[in-house]
């Protein structure tokens, strides 16, 4: 392997595309832009500033790269959209921003939107965090358990002849299987946990991941959420309904909702009602169609679409707090069960024992 290709390795996500900057840093950078140009600095010396400021140095590298296509000649869309690493929505809200010679406000409207994705997707990861840690704490100690504590006192219990329940014999079983046979075991704990990676980076493995993740409520919340602030963005910067329908399109990573949506764009080309297209989308928020329907016939899309960002970030977040408070418990429940088995299995022939002795 070539250090080009290697390095291109490294630079690819989980599904195989080229990895792209996160949220988080789109946002500080389309901030600082906002800032400067709208003080007057010229797009070289702001290029200049942030090419060697900071402290990624990936983003520094790619903004080197754009700031040596901007010294050729080219606009500032496309010298960001050659090197690869920032979206194609941002290039493009870009050269709408040179079009109508209002960059600093539409680079103001990134930062915004890029800021509220990178907090939707922060509030994600917080509610997940708590149940994968006590998860964590739970495995390592039924492992504990079962590959320590029991096979010691498997020695005691073999000594006294006393009869041993299912359960203790079950889980010694398995004991014996992972002491002696890890050499098996290993390797088949890691297939099995690194074949759903590999399937999913597959073509038709994606698919039926991003088709799962629709069934996932709070998953279809923030695919709403994420539609209707790009929406509000779009048509905020002045996009026609159809073109920004469009390229919302092509920044949501699931493919079944970008077909969805270029559909509606194919169905607003044709006259249809807008939101009578988005009713026949499954998975968005009734009462979001409700504020389309209100937009459509106010002729008042783009303001209709900023209040319809502000109530998608309030129901998210309060479902992402509902389901942290029921994910916790339930994790907790399910593997303080496992553990009190674990548990039981060594507690019970303790007790056949006193019994034997006559305690």
């Amino acid at each position: 392997m070539s250090e080009r290709d290697e390095k291109r390795f490294w630079e690819r996500d989980i599904f195989g595309r080229d990895k792209q900057a996160s949220s988080a840093i789109l946002q500080g950078f389309c901030r600082q832009m906002s800032f400067m140009l709208g003080a007057g600095v010229t797009l070289d010396s702001v290029m200049t500033v942030l090419s060697e400021s900071g402290t990624d140095g990936y983003l520094k590298a790619n903004l080197r790269k754009a700031h040596e296509g901007i010294m050729r000649g080219e606009s500032l869309s496309q010298a960001l959209e050659s090197t690869g690493y920032f979206p194609a929505f941002m290039c493009n809200m870009c050269r709408i921003g040179e079009i109508s010679d209002d960059l600093p406000k539409v680079m103001t409207l990134l930062a915004d939107y890029y800021e509220e994705t990178s907090r939707s997707r922060d509030e994600i990861r917080a509610a997940l965090t708590y149940p994968a840690i006590v998860s964590a704490m739970m495995l390592i100690m039924i492992l504990i358990a079962v590959l320590y504590v029991l096979p010691h006192y498997a020695l005691v219990f073999a000594v006294s002849d006393v009869p041993l329940p299912a359960l203790t014999v079950g889980l010694l079983r398995m004991s014996e299987i992972l002491i002696n046979q890890w050499w098996l075991v290993l390797p088949i704990a890691i297939i099995v946990v690194a074949s759903p990676f590999v399937f999913v980076r597959s073509p038709r493995g994606r698919e039926v991941y991003e088709r799962c993740l629709l069934k996932i409520t709070l998953y279809r919340q923030y695919v709403n959420l994420h539609v209707v602030q790009a929406m509000a963005l779009m048509l905020e910067s002045g996009q026609p309904l159809s073109e920004a329908v469009l390229a919302v399109s092509s920044i949501i990573p699931n493919k079944q909702v970008a077909q969805d949506l270029q559909q509606v764009a194919a169905g607003l080309q044709e006259g249809a009602s807008f939101w009578m297209l988005l009713g026949e989308v499954a998975y968005m928020d009734p009462n979001l169609i409700n504020m389309a329907r209100i937009g459509e016939e106010t002729g008042n899309m783009p303001q209709v679409f900023t209040h319809a960002s502000e109530y998608s970030r309030y129901q998210f977040k309060q479902m992402s707090l509902r389901l942290n408070k029921l994910v916790e418990p339930a994790v907790t429940l399910v593997l303080g069960l496992v553990l009190g088995l674990v548990m039981l299995s060594i507690i019970l022939p303790t007790f056949a024992m006193t019994e034997l002795v006559g305690y």
